[in-house]
């Protein structure tokens, strides 16, 4: 069991985690037209963050995401930076994955080289892992780190991720795949950018610490789905992510407890609707009332790798600030390329 001592987010809905969750708890949405326009040349409907040079895409966006949302959620730490041990886990999404050897232009690349000296000139004794696998690509390492917390191998673990569909050339590729969202191809993506991040420790060093704990951080489990955009098989088979629910929520379930809260990255996107609906099907043992359901996606524009360390952020928030509908809650995401992960968390 890990707690989450500090939160940070910058989105289309707000400049800090704060913002973030209480208008996204209002139901209001943050989507907008973009500068970017479709082959028609007609402006995208995108989740958009405002403040940002409209003139900077890709990775080098991605950054200016990634630094406002990581310094806010380490801000409990820095008093203690010289002597803290930390793990850092990155998700990124797959088309920035840094390359190894590559004679172009390498914007995963950079923005991890970027991200690492941030990250070094606050935590001089830090370790930073990237996960470039997309929304569940953080189920394959997120495991481990969270393993290495629990048995004191390092002090503190800073797991966040950035996400933006601002550039042209990705606008282009949703618009070819057919799944960019106009008004008359709903069932498709909303293009958005955000970055977040959580900062967890082990519960007696949070105590130690005198750390106010927003929420607590129990199984997580990850599965990996067979169907994806570049198939015919059937959504409705929700194999990966059935298996992840089911292995992430065995243990309060065997103590006859529900989960009132459900969080997902779906989009308006069928494929994963006809999914989570296969999924909240076979896994009924799992839910109970008042069972809300929170996309924040279908309010602000796509997660990918970001999804996980916002949906942290958006439990802890509503955990710590008395707003959450249930105590116990499940976050699933999923990726393209077919990994899923599950998440429990729990107020405190």
């Amino acid at each position: 069991m890990s707690v989450i001592v500090g939160t940070g987010a910058f989105t289309p809905f707000g400049l800090n985690a704060l913002q973030t969750a209480f208008l996204l708890r209002t139901g209001m949405p943050a989507m907008t037209w973009s500068p970017l326009a479709d082959q028609q040349g007609e402006p995208v409907t995108f989740g958009l963050q405002g403040t940002l040079d409209p003139e900077k895409t890709g990775g080098a966006r991605a950054l200016d995401l990634a630094l406002p949302a990581f310094d806010e959620a380490v801000a409990p730490l820095l008093p203690f930076a010289d002597r803290l041990r930390i793990g850092v886990v990155l998700s990124l999404d797959e088309e920035l994955a840094p390359k190894s050897s590559w004679s172009g232009p390498n914007p995963g690349g950079e923005l991890l080289a970027a991200f690492e000296r941030h990250v070094l000139s606050r935590f001089p004794h830090s370790k930073v892992t990237v996960v470039a696998r997309g929304a569940g690509g953080p189920g394959q390492v997120l495991p481990d780190a969270l393993a290495a917390l629990s048995r004191f191998e390092i002090d503190a673990l800073i797991f966040g991720g950035a996400h933006t569909d601002y550039d042209p050339a990705r606008i282009r590729w949703l618009e070819d795949q057919g799944r960019l969202f106009t008004v008359s191809n709903l069932d498709a993506i909303v293009p958005g950018e955000c970055a977040a991040f959580v900062a967890l420790m082990a519960p007696d060093v949070a105590r130690r610490a005198n750390l106010p704990v927003l929420g607590r951080v129990g199984s997580i489990a990850s599965g990996f789905e067979e169907a994806t955009p570049d198939n015919d098989l059937s959504a409705y088979e929700a194999k990966g992510l059935t298996a992840a629910v089911r292995a992430a929520t065995r243990a309060f379930v065997g103590e006859k407890r529900t989960a009132g809260w459900m969080l997902t990255d779906s989009t308006f996107e069928m494929r994963r609707l006809y999914e989570w609906q296969s999924v909240i099907t076979r896994t009924r043992e799992v839910w109970g009332e008042p069972f809300v359901v929170e996309a924040p996606a279908q309010r602000m524009g796509l997660l990918a790798a970001a999804a996980l360390p916002l949906l942290m952020v958006t439990a802890a928030e509503g955990f710590s600030r008395n707003f959450a509908p249930s105590p116990l809650a499940v976050l699933m995401t999923g990726s393209d390329g077919g990994e899923r992960t599950a998440l429990v968390m729990e107020a405190v």
